[in-house]
């Protein structure tokens, strides 16, 4: 009779940790262009017979694309936005952000700790490209981005409230959605984001308030630098057994 082989124990090897993700909106969250914006909206908006108040901005448009919030501008004054008012309050929002756009606090420290903590990180924003680029220019935080890490509403067919955004943004940087933390500044990115199933923080520290940063399942923070640590506790760096 064969001698009893003996059984080698066996050893659970751990897998790499899964990534996660940390998704910013842009404005409001990465760059302090809201402050600025909001109050040229009321008085662009003014000009066109509308007396939209700043709440109302925050309300209806922040978070949108410029054609959501201009087909939003036409179903109010009843007619078509004129080309040469785009033209030239475009012009003055260039400027402004040209020359007075500032990154939100505590982003750039945010940026640095969730990368070295092995984070991916990337921009899923209502703006467009190019705009988005200059902004982040502006600001000194290009760095931290390449092209692939910028997703925009051009990019999908519909844009914030919906999750298309969101959910392209997690294909194309390789994570689950489950995996991911979404960074808003509005209820129409903070509904894109739970629609998309992500955890969301909101941050309440530039011209948002609590009430319109608003969902039972969010994560409200008036500063930026302590950004990772929430981070963590929403998507914890969990590992799986690999037998």
């Amino acid at each position: 009779m064969a001698a009893d082989v003996p059984q080698r124990p066996r050893v659970d090897r751990v897998s790499a940790p899964q990534p996660r993700l940390v998704v910013f909106d842009c404005d409001g969250v990465l760059v302090d262009s809201e402050r600025l914006a909001v109050e040229i909206d009321v008085r662009a908006i003014a000009e066109l017979g509308w007396p939209i108040t700043r709440d109302e901005v925050i309300e209806r448009h922040l978070g949108r694309s410029e054609a959501d919030a201009l087909a939003d501008i036409e179903s109010v004054i009843g007619r078509p936005v004129p080309a040469d008012w785009i033209q030239r309050w475009g012009e003055v929002y260039g400027t402004v952000f040209d020359t007075e756009l500032e990154a939100v606090p505590g982003v750039a420290q945010a940026l640095a700790r969730l990368v070295a903590e092995g984070w991916l990180v990337c921009v899923a924003t209502s703006g467009r490209r190019e705009r988005t680029w200059r902004k982040l220019r502006r600001c000194g935080l290009d760095g931290w981005f390449t092209d692939e890490q910028i997703f925009t509403a051009a990019d999908v067919s519909v844009g914030k409230p919906a999750p298309d955004l969101f959910r392209l943004a997690a294909a194309q940087m390789g994570v689950p959605p489950a995996r991911c933390v979404v960074v808003e500044d509005s209820h129409h990115g903070v509904a894109a984001a739970l629609a998309a199933g992500m955890p969301c923080v909101g941050f309440v520290g530039a011209v948002s308030r609590p009430g319109q940063v608003d969902g039972a399942a969010v994560t409200l923070v008036d500063e930026l630098s302590g950004l990772p640590a929430v981070a963590d506790r929403l998507v914890p760096d969990d590992p799986r057994p690999v037998t």
